[in-house]
């Protein structure tokens, strides 16, 4: 006995949103488990990336000093920042207007705020955030360092990289965004 093409359209539609509501519930019961997976992958994307996608050159007279980073394959700039002193797997955004630090990596670089400092809030790709105003020392990306920034934290769990945006981008001498490639010049 064959199956009408009505029938199995219905079977083929009630299987494809079957399997989107299963998909939809393993994304919220699993949440932080995906967060952490995230957090992970991302985290060696910026390895992977320290080793192959930098790269560095003085100018001749001694006073530019240059890196490139290259996108990877989602086209986002991934790089190890020292902050502070610090290393530190950030995400260089032009699209970012400000230094946003994740809760983890302030800790990282000896930043503990109280829970009485997040006085401010940002709005991310995740809703808005309490966040915690601060001035950052100095952050370097391989011989490139800018000084005295402002920046902010975010609440605990509510941010997995640290963020370099405008604030530190508009400080450089130059940057030029080429291809694949972007290069900030000191």
């Amino acid at each position: 006995m064959a199956i009408g093409s009505g029938v199995s359209h219905v079977i083929r539609e009630t299987l494809v949103w079957a399997g989107v509501l299963c998909a939809g519930f393993a994304a919220v019961f699993y949440f932080d488990e995906l967060r952490a997976v995230f957090a992970q992958t991302t985290e060696a994307a910026v390895q992977a990336y320290q080793s192959s996608g930098i790269s560095q050159r003085d100018s001749s007279s001694g006073f530019e000093r240059s890196v490139t980073l290259r996108a990877d394959r989602s086209g986002h700039f991934f790089a190890r920042a020292h902050i502070n002193g610090r290393a530190v797997a950030v995400l260089v955004d032009t699209g970012a207007t400000a230094i946003a630090l994740s809760y983890e990596d302030a800790r990282q670089i000896g930043i503990e705020p109280r829970e009485s400092d997040f006085t401010s809030s940002a709005r991310t790709a995740n809703g808005f955030v309490r966040t915690a105003p601060v001035t950052i020392d100095a952050i370097r990306i391989g011989d490139v360092e800018v000084r005295n920034l402002r920046g902010s934290i975010a609440e605990p769990g509510n941010q997995h990289i640290t963020l370099l945006g405008m604030e530190f981008i508009r400080r450089l001498g130059r940057f030029e965004l080429r291809g694949h490639e972007l290069i900030l010049v000191e």
